[in-house]
């Protein structure tokens, strides 16, 4: 091997006159610098490799960390309204339980009135069309009925009921009925505008609905009469009476004495000619007579008349 095929190194230890000498191939060196140049470049490129994986990672911690964060906040929502729900479910039960006892309060009310006046209360369990039992809603937590929207129904139905002048406003027997009739003072025939129902000479006359009272005295022909009005278009007029026990703007309640049954006014003998109007026109008082059962009528048999 040449000189020039070789590297010479000198090594000084303490002064100039102290050294040593070395002889390296040229090709070790230059074998030893790239192996080196290789390393590095191999190491560099795994260092880049070793960071861009490292803020991937990081990266995906730090999402982990966010969808963590998002799921306990969801979850957290979650329960929140799940609290939230089971409150308002049973508020709902607790609503649902008092509409049904004010329900039944009213039914029990409904179911009264209809007695007291002597219609019949059909308790059958039979259904019809899209109808439903008011029995089976009351006692049925699975009818998908919006309850609270019954009670103003009730309510209003209550009210109207309490209104309609349903049964007899006194006892007797029908002597003349609504119609043509032989007038019995005049003997000429004439349109009867009432009913005369006649009994002894002070049996009590009683409203058969709620109202006020818009006339209370005396009425020519009429003698001593009463007209009430029930509202919604609903005039009751009592004539003949012997006596009045109320007073013009006074409040009545369905079964409460207005009067004693007399024979004043152009009258052959004690009865009361009983009257109704529905908005401004005289209708057959017998259809609200005959909604009852609680008096048995005779209709036609010799009577007084007036």
């Amino acid at each position: 091997m040449e000189k020039n095929d070789r590297i010479q190194l000198i090594v000084v230890k303490d002064n100039l006159a102290n050294y040593s000498r070395f002889s390296i191939p040229k090709k070790l060196v230059v074998t030893a610098g790239t192996i080196l140049a290789v390393f590095l470049i191999f190491l560099s490129i795994f260092s880049i490799y070793a960071a861009s994986k490292l803020m991937e990672l990081s990266k995906s911690e730090g999402n982990l960390r966010d969808e963590i964060s998002r799921l306990e906040l969801e979850l957290s929502q979650t329960k929140k309204e799940n609290a939230e729900l089971k409150e308002t479910v049973a508020k709902l039960k607790t609503e649902r339980k008092e509409t049904v006892e004010e329900l039944a309060k009213r039914l029990e009310i409904i179911n009264s009135l209809m007695k007291k006046v002597g219609l019949k209360v059909d308790t059958s369990e039979g259904e019809g069309g899209t109808a439903i039992p008011l029995s089976k809603i009351l006692n049925e937590n699975d009818v998908d009925v919006d309850l609270s929207s019954l009670i103003p129904q009730v309510d209003r139905m209550i009210k109207e009921f309490k209104t309609v002048p349903i049964g007899y406003p006194t006892y007797g027997r029908i002597t003349s009925p609504f119609g043509l009739r032989i007038n019995p003072v005049t003997g000429r025939p004439e349109f009867h505008l009432g009913v005369d129902i006649a009994n002894r000479w002070g049996t009590p006359v009683r409203t058969p609905a709620d109202g006020r009272v818009v006339k209370a005295g005396y009425c020519g022909l009429m003698g001593r009469c009463v007209e009430i009005d029930h509202g919604n278009g609903i005039v009751t007029y009592y004539g003949h009476l012997s006596k009045v026990l109320v007073h013009t703007g006074e409040q009545v309640k369905r079964g409460e004495i207005i009067g004693l049954m007399g024979s004043t006014g152009r009258s052959t003998g004690p009865h009361l000619h009983y009257s109704v109007k529905f908005r401004g026109k005289i209708v057959n008082p017998e259809i609200f007579l005959e909604a009852t059962e609680n008096v048995k009528k005779k209709k036609g048999g010799r009577g007084v008349r007036g």
